[in-house]
């Protein structure tokens, strides 16, 4: 069985963007809800982040696959805003 890990990176502007949302010294409880790995998104999908009643869009703009060695992977998800709201 493999190990996957998770992890997201953001381009600048997602981290401005959620940097806005969920300040990092505002509430050290604060985290992001993804959906499980069986679940995980593809590129151009859409996840809606950040605490209730103020989430936002954030495309899947890149997906990628780093081998560990051995059965451990980790997929990354690189995470940008809509070309809108730029």
């Amino acid at each position: 069985m493999s190990n996957i890990q998770l992890d997201i990176e953001w381009t600048e502007a997602a981290s401005r963007k959620i940097e806005k949302l969920m300040p990092r010294n505002a509430n050290k409880d604060a985290f992001l809800a993804l959906p499980p790995i069986e679940c995980l998104p593809m590129e151009g999908d859409v996840l809606f982040l950040g605490p209730d009643g103020k989430q936002q869009p954030f495309i899947v703009a890149e997906r990628q696959y780093h081998h560990d060695g051995e059965a451990d992977w980790t997929i990354i998800l690189i995470l940008d805003v809509p070309q809108a709201t730029h």
